[in-house]
């Protein structure tokens, strides 16, 4: 067999990054998401282009587009996305069909935008199984509320937890182009008391907002104009130009990839925030339990 066309981890990883910047159609976003450097990225896809004989990408000053060879691969790219989540769940013992109920819960927009669509395909494998989704962004006590698994995006607080990390939600500083047409300058977060900001309240530092460089922070109390406990509203207000706000990748990246958003401050960007899948004590020697948690693993890191 031809080496080249074997599925070793490392072209597992190099199919990885080829469809994060496939999908943004920008490099230095799609490394974010594979979790490399950019300059890792292009060896990955250089290595592939190598390897299919064809260029992925065609790259002018001002734009990035796929090739045709580029969008078949990405088509295979995503069944194979789908076939590994499915296999996670297919490659255990089984005595029998898997049953059972569980209830899980997930923050409203994150979890509407990308767990509730991985929850579809799961089902559609395990037709036995019954699930109770709660979506929102308050804090439950899994305990009180008989939840078996949750996601929390952010610092864990509840030790007592069972937690296993599926990934990391980068946060942008954004605002439409309209809107920065005419505003004031930005080129610290200090200048972001001239600006018309939107708040999420459910922010779990409000309407303090953290920025990061290298290792140091920056605190900035803002007076919001319109405050939100939807993030879809705060992206939408964003969108018609009220002002500027923070919004998490996975609503920003094809926004900004298509010029409808602006991402500013870019040397001083958001914290960003781990994002858990969390159950209590025990929860996974339910087979189903167990079951959910290890496809939703292999769904959002490929592990």
């Amino acid at each position: 067999m031809n080496k080249s066309s074997e599925l070793t981890p490392t072209r597992l990883r190099e199919l990885r990054g080829f469809a994060a910047a496939a999908r943004l159609l920008n490099f230095s976003r799609a490394a974010r998401v594979a979790g490399c450097t950019p300059s890792v990225l292009s060896r990955r896809i250089a290595a592939l282009e190598q390897a299919t004989g064809s260029a992925l990408f065609l790259r002018t000053t001002r734009r990035m587009t796929l090739t045709a060879r580029g969008e078949q691969l990405l088509a295979y790219c995503e069944r194979l996305e789908t076939v590994m989540a499915e296999l996670a769940v297919n490659l255990r013992p089984r005595s029998g069909e898997l049953a059972g109920r569980l209830c899980v819960h997930l923050p409203a927009s994150y979890g509407r935008t990308c767990i509730a669509p991985l929850l579809a395909q799961y089902m559609r494998s395990h037709p036995q199984v019954r699930i109770e989704a709660s979506y929102d962004d308050t804090y439950v006590d899994l305990v009180e509320t008989k939840v078996d698994l949750a996601l929390r995006v952010g610092k864990l607080a509840d030790a007592s937890l069972v937690a296993r990390r599926v990934g990391t939600m980068r946060r942008y500083l954004c605002a439409a182009p309209d809107y920065l047409a005419s505003a004031p300058p930005l080129n610290d977060p200090s200048d972001l008391k001239q600006h018309r900001c939107i708040a999420f309240s459910n922010l779990r530092t409000g309407t303090l907002w953290q920025f990061m460089r290298q290792r140091q922070r920056r605190s900035v109390r803002i007076e919001p104009v319109l405050t939100c406990n939807d993030s879809q509203a705060v992206r939408d207000a964003i969108l018609a130009g009220v002002g500027m706000g923070i919004q998490g990748d996975y609503m920003a990246d094809g926004l900004v990839a298509e010029g409808r958003l602006v991402e500013v401050l870019t040397d001083w960007p958001p914290s960003s925030s781990p994002i858990h899948l969390v159950w209590l004590p025990g929860a996974d020697r339910a087979q189903v339990v167990r079951s959910l948690i290890d496809f939703l693993v292999q769904a959002l890191t490929g592990q």
